[in-house]
Formats: structure tokens, C-alpha cells, sequence
């Protein structure tokens, strides 16, 4: 057992309480009591259980980081000003050209620092997927796992070329069946999914065998939907319709849909996105490095349930909720909307709910799993601190994250992610990154490349 006292609680519950003079209990893997803590300390005076004072700092439920390619961070500071997703760029490197080893390094690198900054859930797509699982099993992160399915050649999408390749189709299909063999228990701390990665790169056979076995299995499709105007107008050259549109015929419109980005939806796909139940991931921070926001607001209004992740970059949860305000209240021109609950809330419940998780997670509440994070406030830029939501949306940094725990576990202590030597996972991923590199763009040594 484990007694978090002192600090302010943020259950995030329905009617969204705070607490100031309370504890919470934590016994195995879940919250067992939140209340006084007076009179829970007395309780357990002459126990041995292990009690934690936070005065000075928030306890946040843990964030639901619902779209990320951690092995994507080896184009970490260059990917931002690619115009558009690595994927679909020449001369970096792409998923297909790292070993299951260099993916292993990877994926902990960027898991490790979604960690640290305080998801406790993400939701990993892309190569390796059972390696990079493997990963996330080293550092205790709770991760919705898939392979990153498409029969496009990703090779030639950099000159707008699109070449069906079926046998890559089916082996990336087959990879990421072969998690639901590797982990069966919806209970553990791994849970796999489908990436069929975009309607663009996958053709309409590839789509509709994702949907029978989403039905079969009853998990979520993790995708990227309108993300840029080449996505759409290829969909609509082939079929005739829009992204949404091939979506909805497909079988894969529905609530257990995750769609990253959004950023090009017209009016009429996200009313049939809200017909559908489906969920928009909000990239905030990548897509306005990329000069384009979505339209969120309108999104909301059609009853759409709107998460929020860090897909690549630092995996700073609390940078993109910062981004997600500012660029909201831009968009529609307002100084006042959307506020820092409404952000905190689709960066917490809203992930957990997209995931069907909102029984497990997403809010601290006795019963739920102990998926918690730490927050300092007691440092020159948060204070003073009269609200503390608005504190973390508008002022917090990734840093003040100082204790995370993953199902009832410390897995972050002092800032230290505990499980790995991180200075070796840096080096690690250095030198691959230097090899990569290089092979991808022999000439970049002569241009910028300074890795360190």
C-alpha cells in the first residue's frame, strides 16, 4: 500500500472535485480511499505502509497520451519542419530502415520521455510493434499497441507515387494480429489494437479485413485521418469520396475510432464522425508547427469526443495542452475559450473514454487504477498558484512532473524514469541516430548534422 498525502488532489471525477486537505490510498494496482487526510493517516499511523508527503505539488490523474510513434523520435528536431509526416518525406529515416534492436532503443527513448512528462497511457503505432511493446513492458507504461498496417509503398509516397505492394499489406497485417496472440489479457498493462495507418495508404481491401477483425476483437483502430490535402485528394481520385467517407464504407466509422489530426475535415465528414461516435486525436503542437490547427470547436460541436497527443516531438503532454488552448482560442479569434479544464479533461478522461478505458482510468477515483502523476508547484514560475488547472495548462512545464506512477508502481522518481539508465538509452540512440542518418542522406554531414 502507498499514501499520498498533503498535496491538492485533482480527481477530475464527474463533478470534477479538488481537494486540498486530503489523501489518497493506493493498495495493489488501485485507488482504495480518497478522503480526510487526518483521518486517513490516523488510520494507518502504526502501519508500515509507505507514505508520501506532496505538500507543494498536484496529484493529476495520469495523461491518456492517445497517438504517438515513439520510435519516431530518431527525427526528433528535423520532422518539424519536414511540411509534412515523416512518412511521407524523403531522405530520413523511415520505420522500415531500423532493426528490431534499434527500434527497442527508440521506442524506450521516446516511451521514456512520454513518461517523464507524465503519460501514463499512450498509444503506440508504427514498425516493430511486438518489439517496441517490449519496450514499453521494460519501463511499466501502459500502452494500446499496433503495428503500423498499410499496402502503399511507403517509399514512393515522397513524389506522390502510390504502388500497391499485397504481400506488404499482408505481413504488416499479420504483425499486428500477432500482438493479440502475444498479449490476451485486456487487464494488463499492454493492450493491443489495429493501425491501419491512413485511407490513403491503405487500399480498400486492406481497410475492410482491419474492420471484420475490429469487429471480432472489439478494440480500437488507431488511424490518421485528413491529415494533409495529398491524403484527400488521392481518396478522392480512387474512390470517389472523401477520407471520412471511405471510412464510413469500410466499417470503420464508429466509437471505437481514433482519427489523428482532422486538420482538413470538411463540415459534412465531421457531422458523419459525429453520427458515428468517433474520436478526434488532437495533434495540437505537430500541427501547428505544420501551419495548420483543427478545427476543434466545430469538431466538439457535433458531440465528437476530442483527445489530445504529442504524436511526435518531446511527448510533453503538458506543452501540447498549453498548444491546444492557444491555438483554440486563435482559431476563433476568442481571449476566453477553450479553458484549461476543458484541455485537462481531453488530455486525461476523454483519452481513457476514446480507449473504452473511462471504467479503468482517465480521473482519480476509488476503484479506478492508480495511473497518478506528481506535479511540483513549488517554484518560481508557478507561483503563486490560485488555480490550480489554470497553473498547469498555462505555466506548467514538462519538468515539473516529479513522481509518476503506472498501476500502482513508481515508475518515475525525482524526475528519474526508474527502469532504465537513461544516459545509455541517449547514447544508444546517438549513435544509431549518427548510422540512420546518414544512410538515409549521405549529404547532410556537409549541411547541419551535429548529433550529440
Amino acid at each position: 500500500m502507498m499514501i499520498l498525502y498533503d498535496g491538492i488532489i485533482v480527481t477530475m471525477d464527474s463533478e470534477r472535485n479538488i481537494y486540498k486537505n486530503a489523501a489518497l490510498v493506493i493498495e495493489e494496482n488501485k485507488i482504495k480511499q480518497i478522503g480526510d487526510k487526518d483521518t486517513i493517516l490516523e488510520k494507518y499511523k502504526d502501519s508500515g505502509i509507505s507514505k508520501i508527503s506532496c505538500k507543494g505539488k498536484a496529484i493529476f490523474p495520469g495523461f491518456v497520451n492517445t497517438h504517438i510513434h515513439t520510435a519516431q523520435s530518431i527525427v526528433r528536431g528535423v520532422a518539424e519542419d519536414l511540411g509534412r509526416a515523416p512518412s511521407y518525406t524523403a531522405l530520413v529515416p523511415q520505420g522500415d530502415d531500423l532493426t528490431q534492436e534499434e527500434s527497442y532503443v527508440f521506442s524506450l527513448l521516446g516511451a521514456a520521455t512520454a513518461l517523464r512528462f507524465g503519460s501514463t497511457l499512450i498509444g503506440d503505432n508504427y514498425a516493430h510493434s511486438m518489439t517496441n511493446a517490449r519496450a514499453f513492458e521494460t519501463l511499466g507504461i501502459r500502452a494500446v499497441v499496433s503495428e503500423r498496417v498499410h499496402d502503399m509503398v511507403f517509399g514512393k509516397l515522397a513524389s506522390g507515387v502510390y504502388e500497391k505492394d499485397e504481400t506488404l499489406g499482408n505481413e504488416l497485417f499479420e504483425k499486428n494480429m500477432e500482438l493479440f496472440e502475444k498479449y490476451p489479457d485486456k487487464n494488463g498493462l499492454i493492450n493491443p489494437c489495429l493501425g491501419p495507418h491512413a485511407p490513403d495508404t491503405c487500399s480498400k481491401e486492406l481497410l475492410l479485413r482491419i474492420a471484420d477483425m475490429a469487429q471480432k476483437y472489439e478494440v480500437p483502430i488507431t488511424t490518421h485521418l485528413a491529415q494533409s490535402q495529398q491524403e484527400l485528394d488521392r481518396v478522392k481520385e480512387v474512390y470517389g469520396v472523401s477520407s471520412t467517407k471511405l471510412m464510413q464504407e469500410c466499417g470503420l466509422l464508429n466509437d471505437r475510432l481514433l482519427a489523428a489530426h482532422g486538420v482538413f475535415l470538411k463540415e459534412t465528414d465531421i457531422c458523419e464522425l459525429g453520427k458515428a461516435g468517433g474520436n478526434i486525436v488532437h495533434i495540437p503542437e505537430g500541427n501547428a508547427k505544420a501551419g495548420a490547427i483543427a478545427d476543434i470547436k466545430k469538431i466538439k460541436e457535433k458531440g465528437i469526443n476530442v483527445t489530445i497527443a504529442t504524436d511526435n516531438g518531446a511527448a510533453n503532454m503538458i506543452e501540447n495542452m498549453r498548444m491546444a488552448l492557444a491555438a483554440g482560442r486563435i482559431r476563433n479569434h476568442c481571449v476566453v475559450e477553450p479553458k484549461p479544464e476543458e484541455i485537462l479533461t481531453m488530455a486525461t478522461l476523454n483519452g481513457a473514454k476514446a480507449l473504452h478505458m473511462e471504467e479503468k482510468l482517465g480521473s482519480l477515483e476509488e476503484g479506478k487504477l492508480a495511473d497518478i502523476v506528481i506535479i511540483d508547484y513549488d517554484n518560481l514560475h508557478m507561483t503563486p498558484c490560485t488555480n490550480v488547472v489554470g497553473n498547469l495548462v498555462h505555466l506548467g512545464l514538462g519538468n515539473d512532473v516529479e513522481t509518476v506512477i503506472v498501476d500502482g508502481k513508481i515508475v518515475v522518481d525525482q524526475g528519474k524514469v526508474l527502469a532504465i539508465e537513461e544516459k545509455e538509452v541517449m547514447r544508444d540512440a546517438r549513435r544509431i541516430a549518427e548510422l540512420k542518418w546518414l544512410k538515409s542522406n549521405p549529404d547532410l554531414e556537409k549541411k547541419w548534422m551535429y548529433i550529440f
